[in-house]
């Protein structure tokens, strides 16, 4: 690799850095005084997608890059509120990744930009499973964050932030998945080992107690 790719690499990693100091604008606007980040919510939409695209018969690993690259034109625009959009006119966002890749090698500039376009692309006629997946991943992630704002703050406002997704969805998993974020709690995934601590059993580990709980079955 020579010096000029090396700093152009280099660079487009310091302008991703931006969305780690970008806010969620909307949050902002609901009263949340220290919203998360646009990286924190790009993070875990990768992951959803993944999950989503997998359960939906897609190409996971490809679903969580759409869901990983889809705001990154934000680091140049910003994360406009909806309350805002009526107003502000923005350049759309796969004109701004091919500003944002130029100085990267061909391949990798285009690679990333396709990423942007398709996820973008679930907005339009015969997306790709992927896309969809990426898109339900980012409504899906709005929707768990409201919910947990909502049980750590008692942020009435969260309660149209989550109803404002709920027509979103275009897949059948997205469907599913935003019904169970609706009436499981955003402690579920914690709440047993919180029920357990203090006592011996806390320092079992899930998996095994239900592989011992296997065997006494089998051995019945």
């Amino acid at each position: 690799m020579n010096d000029s790719t090396a700093a152009a690499l280099v660079t487009f990693g310091y302008e991703v850095g931006q969305l780690k100091k970008l806010p969620r604008s909307g949050w902002l606007t609901a009263g949340i005084a220290k919203p998360e980040s646009v990286a924190e919510h790009s993070f875990r939409v990768a992951i959803l997608a993944y999950l989503i695209a997998d359960a939906e018969g897609g190409n996971a690993e490809h679903a969580a890059v759409l869901g990983l690259f889809h705001d990154l034109p934000e680091a140049r625009v910003g994360d406009v509120p909806a309350v805002g959009k009526a107003y502000v006119t923005t350049v759309p966002a796969t004109e701004v990744v091919a500003d944002q890749t130029a100085a990267l090698p061909t391949g990798l500039a285009e690679r990333i930009r396709a990423a942007v376009a398709e996820h973008e692309g679930a907005k339009g006629p015969n997306p790709s499973t992927e896309a969809r997946a990426s898109r339900d991943a980012d409504k899906l992630d709005l929707l768990l964050q409201a919910r947990e704002y909502q049980e750590a703050t008692g942020n009435t406002a969260m309660t149209a932030f989550i109803d404002s997704m709920l027509p979103l969805f275009g897949t059948a998993t997205g469907r599913a998945l935003a019904a169970a974020a609706q009436v499981t709690p955003p402690a579920a995934w914690w709440s047993e080992f919180a029920r357990r601590f203090g006592t011996t059993a806390a320092q079992v580990r899930p998996t095994t107690q239900a592989r011992s709980q296997s065997v006494n079955t089998l051995n019945c």
